[in-house]
């Protein structure tokens, strides 16, 4: 999985972000936020990070310099900007930092997805598709354990006992493997390989039972990466990190629960004007109520009613400075019946009632 950090001084617009794109989709683990530009930097610096998205206007330290500032660490994290349409000098001068790309504030659900898209495609180059000494030295009898440590990709401390490798040539893959088998000498006594060619989802599901040591816990979002060749390495960095040394046979337990727990979260975002609570949308999901509110807790650090609030209210935001819409029917598709109570809200948000917020936005007074 990748690892994706997101910097904006706005709480709001950070959490907006945050849920604006399908991580899951594309091989994302949940991102890290953060508030505050140099506390990034610092992130950045201390943990491998694959992917920041970053606001390009930032009290302390603005995104150019959180970008430049990393390049000059010799950081190799691909960049994504956050602007307003008042930025484009801005942005020039990012993408001339080698910034990967840029989205516009408020970010839309197809912006979002295309560019997490080309964010993916640009990360697997960088890992694997541009490097072909690392394809090289899986084939090859050297020791594996500097090569995976210079990427990031956790040692465990005990055996390996499962690897899992893909080829378009089925042909080619037995001396690959030897290779492998030859290359993993830095693990004492480890005693199995486990090798799967690219094949059916129904192919793979008769295969797997029939190896004592995997157990499948949850099998259509980890069937989804064992199928696709592009997420092969990613994969088998989450594998390596779940093995139990010690254990004769090795029990694998593929058990990721966020992909559920992020399904909900859309689908939140998509039905903002129901009648919406925790407790039927836990039972709605089949996961328990409790772990969902520690869960939002945990991610976004608020309340589901909180949560709830700041994205009907990010929402309403949008749809006022993006269309022509009433101010009273936005209320009714973010959820309010009431009036009153809807513009109170958003007057708490965003300092001002929706009407004269969008007259600020029409005069340019706020972006």
């Amino acid at each position: 999985m990748y690892r994706i950090l997101i910097a904006d001084d706005e709480p709001m617009a950070l959490y907006s972000t945050a849920h604006a794109f399908p991580w899951a989709d594309w091989g994302f683990d949940p991102p890290v936020l953060m508030t505050e530009a140099p506390a990034a930097l610092d992130k950045l610096r201390t943990e491998r990070f694959d992917a920041a998205i970053v606001d390009i206007r930032m009290p302390q330290m603005t995104g150019i310099d959180l970008i430049r500032l990393s390049g000059e660490a010799g950081l190799q994290t691909v960049f994504i900007v956050l602007s307003g349409y008042s930025d484009f000098s801005y942005v020039q001068t990012a993408l001339r930092l080698s910034t990967f790309d840029y989205c516009l504030k408020p970010i839309l659900p197809d912006a979002a997805q295309a560019a997490l898209e080309r964010l993916s495609g640009r990360i697997h180059d960088i890992r694997v598709g541009s490097d072909p000494a690392f394809l090289a030295t899986l084939s090859s009898t050297a020791p594996l354990k500097p090569l995976f440590t210079q990427r990031g990709l956790p040692v465990p401390e005990g055996m390996l006992s499962m690897v899992l490798l893909s080829a378009e040539k089925p042909e080619t893959l037995p001396p690959l493997l030897n290779g492998f088998q030859a290359s993993l000498s830095f693990w004492a006594d480890a005693n199995e390989v486990l090798l799967f060619t690219p094949m059916t989802e129904q192919s793979l599901l008769s295969t797997l039972p029939k190896s004592p040591d995997v157990r499948v816990c949850y099998t259509v979002p980890v069937l989804q990466d064992i199928l696709n060749p592009v997420r092969q390495l990613q994969l088998l960095r989450q594998t390596m990190a779940e093995v139990q040394p010690g254990q004769a046979p090795v029990s694998i337990y593929v058990n990721d629960c966020s992909p559920t727990f992020f399904d909900m979260l859309n689908y939140v975002d998509e039905h903002l004007s129901d009648e919406l609570s925790l407790q039927r949308l836990s039972a709605q999901f089949h996961l328990n109520y409790t772990y969902c509110s520690e869960l939002f807790r945990a991610i976004t650090g608020a309340t589901f009613t909180k949560y709830l609030s700041s994205h009907r209210m990010e929402r309403a935001r949008t749809l006022i400075i993006t269309t022509p819409m009433s101010i009273s029917e936005i209320a009714r598709q973010t959820g309010y019946s009431n009036y009153n109570h809807f513009s109170a809200t958003f007057k708490t948000y965003f300092g001002q009632t929706p009407g004269a917020y969008r007259t600020a936005h029409q005069e340019g007074s706020v972006r």
